[in-house]
């Protein structure tokens, strides 16, 4: 596999330490502490890896586009299929005839939790007296908050938990509004994350814990997406964007 990698933070550096350890080739990064290369001296791309911030998505497509790369795998957040980051995006990969796999989180560990987060908030979402919660961890320097992980298992909740009408950041002082799932999220040091789902009941607690010891599960994800686009070049699952989720379920089915 020949990659490029855009976005100079801490996954940008991992999947190029994760793709080098197996031998593949790192053609090129680019983002805001590196630069951007000429296109015409990158040469051809297998897979683009875009990994920053919402404001320079578009641009980095375009980047993997004038490379000649038709498969993208995304982790970038902050936006949705439905406003004009989205829509943009899937116009241009639609115009190049590209494929992408996309995910808020590309832990495999993380897209399973959500799964049985949302079987739990299906068993007990019908027992108003067991209140459910949802608390985040990240390091200080994570620009987003509540995590994409945790807006993505919190919309995955709430229509099973009668006693709910929506999911949002705890922000607000004084008691919580007892028809709203809150989203807790911690940032402090460097911790790479974690997720927790509970649902707190008389005399007992029930916790759904997911929880990152460092990068390595993040992009080990990331490469089986990528394989994924280079394998299945007609796979009829990886047309235009899809989610990593799917991409998983696929395999768990």
């Amino acid at each position: 596999m020949r990659a490029l990698i855009t976005g100079s933070g801490n996954m940008g550096r991992a999947i190029a330490a994760g793709l080098e350890a197996r031998g593949d080739e790192v053609a090129a990064t680019a983002g805001r502490e590196n630069g951007y290369p000429n296109p015409a001296e990158v040469g051809a791309v297998d897979v683009s890896f875009e990994f920053s911030h919402a404001s320079t998505l578009l641009d980095h497509i375009d980047l993997g586009l004038a490379v000649g790369c038709r498969a993208f795998v995304v982790g970038t957040t902050g936006w949705t299929a439905g406003d004009d980051i989205g829509q943009a995006f899937a116009a241009r990969l639609a115009d190049h005839e590209a494929r992408a796999v996309v995910a808020p989180t590309f832990s495999l560990g993380a897209v399973l939790f959500g799964d049985v987060a949302e079987y739990a908030a299906r068993l007990f979402g019908s027992f108003p007296d067991y209140d459910p919660y949802l608390f985040e961890q990240h390091r200080s320097a994570k620009a987003d908050r509540p995590s994409g992980t945790a807006l993505a298992v919190a919309n995955r909740l709430v229509p099973h938990l009668k006693a709910k009408r929506e999911a949002r950041l705890a922000t607000d002082a004084g008691a919580p509004d007892p028809e709203v799932l809150e989203i807790v999220a911690l940032r402090a040091g460097s911790h790479p994350g974690m997720h927790t789902v509970g649902f707190d009941g008389p005399g007992e607690s029930l916790q759904v814990k997911v929880e990152a010891r460092d990068r390595s599960a993040y992009v080990a994800g990331a490469l089986l997406a990528a394989d994924a686009l280079i394998e299945e070049p007609g796979h009829t699952g990886i047309t235009g964007i899809t989610a990593f989720t799917d991409l998983v379920r696929e395999r768990t089915a």
